[in-house]
């Protein structure tokens, strides 16, 4: 990932956030998972650390994640998501709506490994990648039930 970002200024998916640089990386992220899942992890889509991939931090999963009740907008970011205000990339709300979004993923995925450790002999693998195409598949399936759950509105190159 890190050549991919290094090479293509367009996958410098970076904000700053109270005085720290904060790398999402989206876009360079789906390239290497795609690479991963569509080679099925093998060869050279054999990527041993794949698990310390975050789910792909964009509009979408936030908001399953709200619908979920997995993550919670405070009234005043959901005022201005009911209006359909942009957020600039960057800005404080859009940086923590993505930043609080990996985390809740990353909670989830810690959760259902511990629930496998306690099983048998259990061969599913879990990591944020798997969770993050289940969840967008989720989302597409349950578009309309979803509609009173505003997303984010953020115009950029990143996602």
């Amino acid at each position: 990932m890190q050549l991919i970002v290094e090479n293509f200024p367009s996958y410098r998916d970076e904000a700053e956030f109270e005085g720290k640089r904060i790398a999402f990386y989206k876009r360079a992220q789906i390239l290497v998972a795609d690479t991963w899942s569509v080679l099925e992890g093998k060869g050279d889509g054999c990527f041993e650390d794949i698990s310390s991939i975050t789910m792909f931090a964009d509009y979408r999963l936030p908001q399953i994640l709200v619908y979920l009740g997995a993550l919670k907008y405070s009234d005043e970011l959901l005022k201005k998501l009911l209006k359909g205000e942009m957020l600039l990339n960057g800005d404080k709300q859009e940086v923590e709506i993505r930043g609080c979004s990996i985390w809740c993923v990353e909670l989830i995925r810690d959760r259902l490994l511990e629930l496998l450790e306690k099983g048998e002999n259990s061969p599913v693998e879990i990591n944020s990648v798997l969770l993050d195409y289940h969840l967008w598949d989720y989302a597409r399936e349950h578009r309309e039930d979803m509609k009173g759950v505003p997303f984010h509105r953020t115009r950029c190159i990143y996602y």
